[in-house]
């Protein structure tokens, strides 16, 4: 049967382990099981997302959705809205905290209206009303991927995002991810470039390269839209330090937090010399994440680092060149 487990820290830093050790999409029986860790489980954006987008599949192909181990530690989870999407009635008793600013609950997208609303609240938790250009930046990379999601994925339920703004002692950081239970990149990639046919490796390669995957103009594109939107986030949270998560299908790429001023130093002189994790899971996921950290008290570097991109690979800087942040 469909198994969602969550481990005891369901994180960008952990993803490989959430990913690799599920069956998500195992097709027996008529139960679906969601299971939390019995003393303990931190979940980030990353895996709420993914459990909302994996209960709405299950739900759709007419599986019942059971959740394991759910206690008072699954108050977290409870506010974030994951168990409206999976089905399951649970009410944790405490008061509610005011969300706007601070959190944005799983939602799901899967119209222009609520792209927008996503896009605004988003935008809140980042804080940035004094900075315009870096707000449009992010603003068309979260525009970008969800409409690639309604518009590639081919998905009934559309895309679940949910982000969540942590200000740590240490680490002020805003992390936020898009699900979707669609075709996945290999077989839309797969359609126009064989490379990517039969190859959830290459397609993910080609995706994260600019200009591959332009959406056609249309109810939820623009003439403007040159296809950007990963390399975009990609350079986003780099430029930040922050984490970068895609995966489709048994294939994934992680970006690795530039956790020291050195490692910082090195991505602003070269933007190729990253740190990251490819991967091949042995159990598929039937559709496209997308995760990443931007680093809210390193928006400067991410300033710098962007303008470097646009000044110095022409070929790549599709953002100053064909898409329009406003």
């Amino acid at each position: 049967m469909p198994k969602f487990r969550v481990p005891n820290s369901a994180s960008l830093h952990a993803a490989r382990f959430l990913l690799d050790s599920n069956w998500f999409f195992l097709a027996r029986g008529r139960r679906a099981t969601f299971e939390l860790n019995p003393r303990w489980s931190h979940m980030e954006p990353l895996a709420l997302a993914m459990g909302a987008a994996w209960g709405a599949w299950c739900r759709r192909q007419g599986y019942e959705v059971k959740v394991e181990n759910l206690g008072p530690r699954a108050r977290y989870a409870a506010r974030m809205r994951l168990f409206d999407h999976l089905g399951v009635p649970f009410a944790p008793g405490v008061q509610e905290h005011e969300e706007a600013g601070r959190f944005l609950p799983v939602t799901q997208v899967n119209d222009t209206r609520s792209l927008r609303s996503v896009m605004a609240d988003i935008s809140a938790l980042l804080h940035l009303q004094d900075d315009s250009e870096t707000l449009a930046a992010v603003q068309y990379c979260i525009s970008e991927l969800l409409r690639n999601v309604l518009e590639h994925a081919a998905s009934p339920d559309g895309a679940f995002v949910c982000a969540h703004n942590f200000a740590g002692k240490a680490l002020h950081r805003v992390s936020l991810a898009v699900v979707d239970c669609g075709c996945g990149i290999r077989e839309h990639l797969g359609r126009t470039h064989t490379e990517a046919a039969g190859d959830d490796a290459a397609a993910l390669n080609l995706a994260l390269r600019p200009g591959v995957t332009g959406a056609v103009p249309g109810m939820y594109g623009t003439p403007d839209n040159a296809g950007a939107g990963l390399f975009i986030t990609r350079c986003m949270a780099k430029g930040s330090g922050g984490y970068f998560l895609v995966a489709s299908g048994q294939a994934g790429y992680r970006l690795r937090r530039a956790n020291d001023p050195q490692q910082q130093e090195i991505l602003l002189e070269d933007p190729l010399a990253e740190r990251h994790d490819s991967w091949r899971f042995r159990h598929p996921w039937q559709g496209t994440i997308v995760a990443l950290e931007i680093r809210t008290d390193h928006i400067g570097d991410f300033d710098e680092y962007f303008a470097w991109i646009r000044q110095r690979t022409p070929r790549q800087a599709v953002a100053s060149q064909r898409v329009r942040f406003t």
